[in-house]
């Protein structure tokens, strides 16, 4: 699960000119087949050793045996192997599968960039009957999505001044959103209903928008402060403005005293677009924001569109909404997404956004001949690391981003795809999109590792995805090099109830990263 992580507006030095020109979509494969059963859980297996490494791993034992890590209801497993011989420094459970939480998203991210390729990008048409005299066209705008999680509002001025420029004076039909290069489940079936407002949990949509350049496509903003006087309701703005119409605010937060604590929240509705703001705003507290997320994303962008047209001075007769596209329709404009699937990797990863990575595994699964589905695009993902030689036994994959409670991987599992992906030429992109330990968030180097590990030997050098479930799930998996120059492979994950093992995770990176082999 990712939380906001770091001050926002860093992603966007890497926003790109929209392109165009858009190549076809490959074609379809031959459709996937039913996943295999999951096999039963393998025993935890004792820690082993190379000889050489004996007072490294005496020292990885006693980490381990931190209360946290030891704590009855704690099931933990690691592995650390050499980056170079492949020879075992530690390992202990580490072929029990365990939810993996965000460290599953380095599966999906390999998948995409061997699959999908990393100068894939995902285009968005416009789509319209033929005009007639005077420029009306007689019937429904269709605005077709192929899963683009950089489209934003700004984005769609555009394509409304393009129709102008061609002659359109009216739309006598509605604005339809054509979604169907996705399915329609939008939401995956085994996320916890108790997350559908967080952001981390947007809808999945064929058709979405963004409100900002971290790119949380199907979310909106609420911009939040203290009103006038104590009592008083709290302000409140929402972004992009032109989502203001598409949601119903109800604003029941209120304004606390100076010194009172803040307990702003807001909340949407199942099945509706109404967000209610609750709980209070101290007087003096500065602005602060709040990213909610949108129900039917692809209706949302046909909304914003139809707001556009009629700025350009466009009538549109119709509302606006979503459903296929039909026959004998002409293309007025596409466009495609700013960043490539290998550009996209660093918010992606560095955040560890859950939206990119279930984006990335429909986008897969559209190739094998029906519309983008969870289960298509996970089995593909599975197939391919098997391909690339990672023992899939115990695995289970039931979304692209590890928010799912029942997905399993195993720490032997992610230490083998990082040691096979070095081999593959889109590796450095990856690499260097991954989160590193205690470094400047700024500069896009920190991500979630942005505050751990500082101060250790492991800041600047570790690099890993980190993988959370509050309460639930900790897990890290990556490199790091010692400070003899040796590297390490490591993978760690750990499901606990009551104290987190997370400090064990740094305090084992960071032994790696000052360890110096004996000789």
């Amino acid at each position: 699960m990712s939380r906001r992580r770091h001050p926002r507006a860093a992603v966007g030095a890497l926003a790109a000119t929209v392109v165009v020109t858009v190549t076809a979509l490959v074609g379809a494969a031959a459709p996937v087949g039913a996943a295999p059963a999951v096999p039963a859980v393998v025993p935890a297996v004792a820690p082993a050793v190379v000889a050489d490494d004996s007072a490294l791993a005496a020292r990885i034992s006693t980490l381990m045996q931190d209360p946290a890590m030891a704590a009855a209801s704690t099931k933990k497993g690691l592995r650390i192997v050499d980056a170079k011989t492949g020879g075992v420094v530690w390992t202990g459970s580490s072929t029990v599968p365990l939810a993996p939480a965000s460290t599953l998203k380095l599966f999906t991210a390999a998948a995409g960039m061997a699959i999908l390729g990393s100068g894939y990008r995902w285009p968005t048409e416009v789509w319209t009957w033929p005009m007639r005299t005077g420029g009306v066209v007689p019937g429904n705008l269709y605005l077709k999505g192929y899963g683009d999680p950089t489209l934003l509002e700004s984005d769609l001025p555009t394509t409304a001044a393009s129709l102008k420029a061609k002659g359109v004076t009216r739309i006598a039909g509605s604005i339809m959103a054509d979604t169907t290069f996705f399915d329609d489940q939008r939401y995956n079936p085994t996320w916890s209903t108790s997350y559908l407002s967080q952001y981390y949990a947007a809808q999945i949509s064929a058709l979405s928008l963004s409100p900002d350049t971290d790119y949380d496509a199907g979310t909106i903003i609420v911009t939040y402060s203290p009103g006038s006087s104590s009592g008083s309701a709290v302000r409140y703005t929402v972004t992009p403005a032109s989502a203001a119409p598409y949601v119903r605010i109800v604003n029941n937060a209120r304004t606390s005293a100076s010194g009172t604590s803040s307990s702003f929240t807001a909340t949407r509705a199942n099945g509706t677009n109404t967000i209610t703001l609750g709980g209070q705003v101290p007087l003096g507290r500065a602005a602060a924001k709040q990213w909610v997320t949108v129900n039917d994303p692809g209706a949302y962008a046909a909304s914003v569109l139809r707001l556009q047209l009629q700025k350009v001075g466009i009538t549109v007769d119709g509302g606006y909404g979503r459903m296929t596209k039909t026959a004998g329709t002409v293309l007025y404009s596409r466009t495609s997404s700013r960043l490539t699937l290998g550009q996209l990797l660093t918010p992606f990863l560095k955040l560890s956004n859950n939206g990119h990575a279930e984006v990335i595994t429909k986008t897969i699964g559209a190739r094998y001949g029906r519309p983008g589905n969870w289960a298509d695009g996970t089995a593909a993902i599975s197939r391919y690391a098997s391909g690339l030689g990672v023992s899939m036994t115990g695995s289970r994959l039931a979304d692209g981003s590890g928010l799912s409670t029942s997905d399993r991987l195993t720490p032997y599992q992610l230490v083998t795809l990082l040691q096979k992906m070095p081999t593959q030429s889109w590796f450095p992109t990856l690499k260097a999109a991954l989160p590193i330990a205690g470094t400047d968030p700024m500069r896009w180097n920190g991500g979630t590792l942005t505050d751990r590990m500082r101060g250790t030997p492991a800041a600047g050098s570790l690099r890993a995805k980190t993988g959370t479930l509050y309460g639930y799930v900790t897990a890290l998996a990556g490199y790091v090099t010692g400070a003899d120059g040796r590297g390490y492979i490591f993978a760690v994950i750990s499901n606990y109830s009551g104290t987190s093992p997370r400090p064990v995770e740094d305090r084992i990176g960071a032994l790696l990263a000052g360890w110096r082999v004996p000789r």
